[in-house]
């Protein structure tokens, strides 16, 4: 994401700011926290990480669709990738406000690519989705630990004296929303205490020194400790990496709240999402903090789009080994292989109970498994 892009989402971040503190202030509301509770061995999640489906927002011909496969694929994490439509100049218009529109071309077509994947979800029968965008990593870890140690959080804090795994994430009803990706959910320090949250300790994260600047200044400022997570009531969310809803909520959205640009203007899909979480008290969004899902330190599609850049091109050049905030990420271009014996060795290590990143080029890990298996 440019930085001029990332700046505007930070920009609609502040100027909301008074907003949300009249919510939290004015609104009726028994905030509820556990502040922390003790991690166990959970089992890992299913395929589709508790959801009934994993889908990816991805053009037929995106280049980074390869990325996406390989992290999913040796995470063994199950992806439906709905297919898009060609998008036509009449489809942008009608999701353009009549009046004082700010969308640009690109940000248009990744709005119609999530109102595309929502509405595939609705004509399935499924009960819950989580939306992806098509350049997320992940820690190799995030089926067999991460996410289920944040489901048992997102399970303690909406229902504190009747947590059971029986339902993943909670029973029906217990949120509508919920970012696992993002690029900051960050508030004033102050307001810490009226939200609803907990904390859990997470030894995958980063270290606080290699969390991204803004996370480890927010983190700081509400005294958590090193390697501990967050799971609380949205605030101030930026971005859409990676958010599951739940089918009445994703009906709210295609039919009523997110279905075109609002007049007046709204700059981007994630910030319209932002906006209905701050806005709708009956909508309840929650977000863990830090993410568990960033987008790669790659250019903006959308970016590509608008001034007219050659997207292969420019991803080829640009996907990077780290991603912010996440440790021993899945996606690493100089391991991209179809070899089904190496893609099972590379899965090996998201079970590792040693917390061991993936090798850094292919070199290592040919020598590796020559090491592991010397007569194959």
């Amino acid at each position: 994401m440019s930085q001029d892009r990332l700046l505007h989402r930070y920009l609609a971040a502040v100027i909301s700011c008074l907003a949300f503190i009249a919510v939290i202030f004015f609104y009726p509301h028994t905030p509820r926290y556990v502040s922390t509770f003790p991690v166990e061995n959970f089992s890992a999640a299913n395929s589709t990480l508790g959801f009934g489906a994993v889908a990816p927002v991805s053009r037929a011909a995106s280049p980074r669709r390869k990325g996406l496969n390989f992290a999913a694929n040796i995470t063994h994490v199950h992806l439906t990738i709905p297919e898009q439509p060609i998008w036509t100049e009449e489809d942008v218009a009608a999701l353009h406000a009549e009046h004082g529109s700010t969308l640009t071309y690109g940000s248009s077509l990744a709005w119609l690519g999530h109102l595309n994947a929502l509405k595939w979800f609705l004509s399935t029968n499924l009960e819950s989705v989580l939306i992806l965008e098509d350049d997320v990593d992940w820690n190799i870890r995030l089926r067999s630990t991460q996410i289920p140690t944040a489901a048992a959080a997102v399970r303690l804090l909406t229902n504190p004296h009747h947590s059971s795994d029986a339902d993943f994430w909670g029973p029906s009803g217990s949120w509508d929303l919920l970012y696992l990706g993002h690029c900051g959910d960050f508030f004033p320090s102050h307001l810490w205490g009226r939200i609803p949250h907990l904390t859990f300790p997470d030894t995958t994260m980063p270290m606080a020194d290699d969390l991204h600047p803004y996370t480890q200044k927010f983190l700081s400022s509400i005294e958590v400790p090193a390697q501990n997570r967050l799971v609380h009531k949205t605030a101030f969310p930026l971005c859409t990496f990676g958010y599951a809803v739940t089918r009445a909520a994703a009906t709210r959205l295609v039919n009523q709240l997110a279905n075109r640009e609002p007049e007046g203007g709204c700059l981007a899909y994630d910030i319209r999402i932002h906006e209905i979480c701050r806005d709708n008290p009956d909508f309840n969004c929650l977000t863990v903090n830090p993410e568990l899902m960033h987008h790669v330190d790659a250019a903006s599609e959308i970016g590509n789009i608008d001034q007219g850049r050659d997207q292969i091109q420019e991803e080829s050049r640009t996907e990077r080994r780290r991603t912010p905030n996440i440790a021993c990420g899945a996606r690493n271009s100089a391991l991209y292989t179809d070899d089904p014996h190496v893609l099972n060795y590379l899965a090996s290590y998201a079970v590792d109970e040693a917390n061991t990143c993936l090798p850094e080029d292919m070199e290592t890990v040919e020598r590796e498994m020559r090491m592991r298996y010397p007569y194959s």
